[in-house]
C-alpha cells in the first residue's frame, strides 16, 4: 500500500480580557502555506478554551480555508463569552470596539459581516452595530458577506456562519456588502 503524508501546521491565538470573561480576537494561522487573509465579524464568542472549538468555529474554518484562506481572524460585536448572549445587559463594550479598530490595521483580504439577524430587534445590537459600521467605513471596499452558490438565501443579509455552514457548507460564495449611510 502506499501512503502519503500529509500535515499541517494550524496555529491559534487568542486575545482574551485579564479575567478571560471577553474574547477579543481569535485567529487560525495555517503555518508554512500561503493564501488570503480574512477578519470575520460575528455575534459573539462562545469559549475562552482555544482547544475548544464551537460549531460557528469550525464552518468558518472548513469553509474559509477550502476557500483559500490560510489566516482566518475572528472578531465580534461583542466580546463577552457566552453561550447565549443577552444584549441589554450585556456591559460596556468600548474596549471591544477599540480592540477591532486595531485589528482593522492588519492588511486583510476581505472582511466578512457574519453577525446575522437573530437579535434584529435589539436597540442595544443596532446601536453597537452603528458604532461598527462607523468603524469599518475606510475599510468598505472590503467587507463581504456570505452567500449561498445558487443564491437560494440572497435576500439575506450579513448570514451568520452557523446559519451557513447548516444550511449550505461548502458552497459559500462571498458579496461585496453596501453600508448603510447612518
Amino acid at each position: 500500500m502506499e501512503t502519503v503524508k500529509q500535515n499541517i501546521i494550524l496555529e491559534r491565538t487568542g486575545i482574551f480580557s485579564q479575567k478571560a470573561d471577553k474574547r477579543f480576537e481569535y485567529t487560525m494561522e495555517c503555518k508554512k502555506t500561503e493564501g488570503k487573509k480574512i477578519l470575520v465579524i460575528c455575534t459573539n464568542p462562545a469559549s475562552n478554551n482555544l482547544l475548544v472549538v464551537d460549531t460557528t468555529t469550525n464552518y468558518v474554518m472548513n469553509n474559509l480555508f477550502a476557500m483559500g484562506y490560510h489566516t482566518i481572524t475572528l472578531c465580534n460585536l461583542f466580546a463577552e463569552v457566552t453561550d447565549k448572549l443577552h444584549p441589554a445587559k450585556a456591559g460596556d463594550n468600548n474596549d471591544n470596539l477599540e480592540y477591532i479598530k486595531e485589528v482593522l490595521k492588519r492588511d486583510f483580504d476581505e472582511i466578512l459581516l457574519g453577525f446575522g439577524s437573530g437579535y434584529e430587534g435589539s436597540k442595544r445590537v443596532k446601536t453597537e452595530k452603528e458604532n461598527l459600521s462607523k468603524i469599518l467605513k475606510p475599510y468598505a471596499k472590503k467587507l463581504v458577506e456570505l452567500m449561498d452558490a445558487e443564491e437560494k438565501y440572497k435576500k439575506l443579509k450579513t448570514i451568520h456562519p452557523l446559519f451557513a455552514g447548516q444550511r449550505f457548507s461548502g458552497k459559500w460564495v462571498l458579496r461585496k456588502v453596501v453600508l448603510s449611510k447612518t
